[in-house]
């Protein structure tokens, strides 16, 4: 990628401008962006902890604040509700038993009268990504969506060109095909995405007899039967 970069802003390895520690810089610098450009699911990761008596339990190391989204205690999924709502829930039912979690900061706080001191917790979320540093380092991409690497070295040599000078126009044209690859990547998910159907949805199309029409399946439609 490095070598890449180099290339397409014609640079020589030697350049005392433009040098090996800048271009590293700007890869790391894409990198961070192109992960944070949507939600992607190879980033997602899960850490474990024990219930103890604090109720109280740390962010598993690299996963990025607030992105905690499932949370199961000895096995059981647990609700998530507002840090406020389960302050109140505890003031007002401090025997209460629901099986529910909020987060704060970087801290995960789960309804300790749910469970037992022992029980294993597991915290789902996506992790961040350290910087690249060695040569041989690969980004995430590689193994999952390798077109994400053309889009980090398009947003890097973007960098590199605003550094050159005049070359702003065509700074915006790398960045634009950058966040085209990207978006290319996720419309794959996106379509794939529809085919997960919760285990609630209903397995049948049901048929409107008097309207001769058939209302198909819809997972964010569980439960409604109006026509």
């Amino acid at each position: 990628m490095q070598g890449e970069v180099r290339n397409r802003l014609t640079v020589l390895s030697d350049s005392t401008f433009i040098t090996t520690t800048n271009i590293k810089l700007w890869l790391n610098m894409a990198k961070d962006w192109a992960l944070s450009y949507k939600k992607w699911p190879f980033l997602e990761s899960s850490g474990s902890d024990l219930i103890d008596s604090t109720g109280a339990y740390p962010y598993p190391t690299l996963m990025k604040a607030k992105s905690a989204f499932l949370v199961t205690v000895d096995g059981k999924r647990y609700e998530k509700i507002r840090y406020e709502d389960y302050l109140r829930y505890l003031e007002n039912y401090s025997d209460g038993t629901d099986r529910i979690w909020a987060e704060f900061d970087r801290t995960i706080y789960i309804n300790g009268n749910a469970c037992d001191v022992g029980d294993a917790v597991v915290i789902y979320g996506q992790i961040g990504v350290v910087d690249l540093s060695d040569d041989d380092d690969t980004t995430p991409f590689a193994d999952a969506e390798p077109s994400g690497d053309e889009a980090i070295i398009r947003r890097a040599v973007a960098v590199g060109m605003k550094k050159i000078g005049n070359m702003d126009n065509q700074a915006l044209l790398e960045e634009a095909e950058a966040k085209a690859i990207l978006e290319t990547i996720w419309a794959r998910i996106l379509e794939v995405k529809p085919r997960e159907v919760l285990k609630s949805t209903q397995r049948f199309n049901r048929i409107n007899i008097i309207n001769g029409t058939l209302r198909r399946n819809d997972p964010n439609n569980v439960g409604r039967f109006n026509y």
